[in-house]
């Protein structure tokens, strides 16, 4: 685990919790948790690579805390029907993964996240939840119980009371949402494309590991069709080639493409290996220089 670090000066009792080791890791020696599987390769090779120097502020573990804690209220639901925070394995080749998963219970998988009602409405994190909560159904096929059904167990962290009064589509303080559920081929084909991309990573050196893609970086990127003198896109597109597309079309040739990138929120705020990241490096030379 990387060192805690408490810049910030958050109370000494929540930092000492933080710092205790709330996290049910595995003493078994595996290549990678479920989580770690789902990270972009970059972060993955970095984070392993240098360990011992990674530092993290105690601060930004405040909602891993929190969910680490509803997990331990959620472990006294237990009952004859359920098994709750079990920690299961599987090999592929010589690597083990390995996962813990919120519950089972009457053939389903459930995990709670602490998340934001925009993550719900953009649906923004559902591709990822997908790939955890198969692998973690897969998991549980292997040790011999059915599963039948995957679903989020959604507790909003911004969740406003008034809003859901007066808003019509505004969403519940907890929504279940469910997920699609891939065959064993599916969910082995995905563990073994990762598990090949992240033993290239690790051969690489830092600097030639390819960057994390824009959605891993959790960036927006759009091609605006433009005017001269407008500051509004006529239209936005997600690709160059339909902007492309567009613009022949139109046969306007004053219009031109413009490409539009959002801040990549990751790499700025969430990333613990940014000091080791050339992209970031990068980034930040050229934001300095701007």
């Amino acid at each position: 685990m990387p060192e805690i670090t408490n810049n910030n000066r958050i109370p000494d009792p929540i930092f000492r919790s933080i710092k205790a080791g709330w996290y049910s890791g595995s003493n078994v020696e595996h290549f990678a948790s479920v989580t770690g599987l789902l990270k972009p390769a970059k972060i993955f090779a970095l984070e392993k690579r240098h360990a011992k120097e990674i530092t993290e502020e105690a601060s930004d573990l405040i909602w891993s805390l929190m969910g680490s804690a509803m997990h331990s209220v959620m472990e006294k639901s237990e009952c004859d029907e359920s098994i709750n925070e079990e920690r299961l394995f599987a090999k592929f080749g010589d690597k083990v993964i390995s996962g813990a998963i919120d519950i089972y219970e009457n053939k389903t998988v459930s995990d709670y996240k602490f998340t934001s009602i925009w993550t719900y409405i953009f649906k923004s994190r559902y591709k990822e939840w997908t790939e955890q909560l198969n692998i973690y159904g897969y998991l549980y096929r292997k040790a011999g119980f059915p599963v039948e059904k995957l679903q989020i167990i959604a507790i909003f962290r911004d969740w406003s009371k008034s809003k859901f009064k007066y808003e019509k589509n505004y969403p519940k303080q907890i929504e279940t949402i469910n997920l699609p559920l891939w065959s064993d081929d599916e969910v082995e084909s995905f563990i073994k494309d990762r598990i090949r991309l992240f033993e290239m990573a690790l051969t690489m050196p830092d600097d030639d590991i390819p960057p994390c893609l824009p959605e891993e970086r959790w960036q927006t990127i759009k091609w605006a069709v433009m005017k001269p003198e407008g500051k509004r896109a006529i239209k936005l597109f997600e690709d160059k080639a339909s902007a492309q597309e567009y613009l022949d079309k139109a046969k306007r040739p004053e219009l031109f493409i413009e490409l539009r990138e959002s801040d990549p929120i990751r790499c700025l705020e969430y990333c613990r290996c940014n000091q080791f990241c050339n992209y970031y490096q990068n980034l930040l030379k050229l934001r300095n220089a701007a």
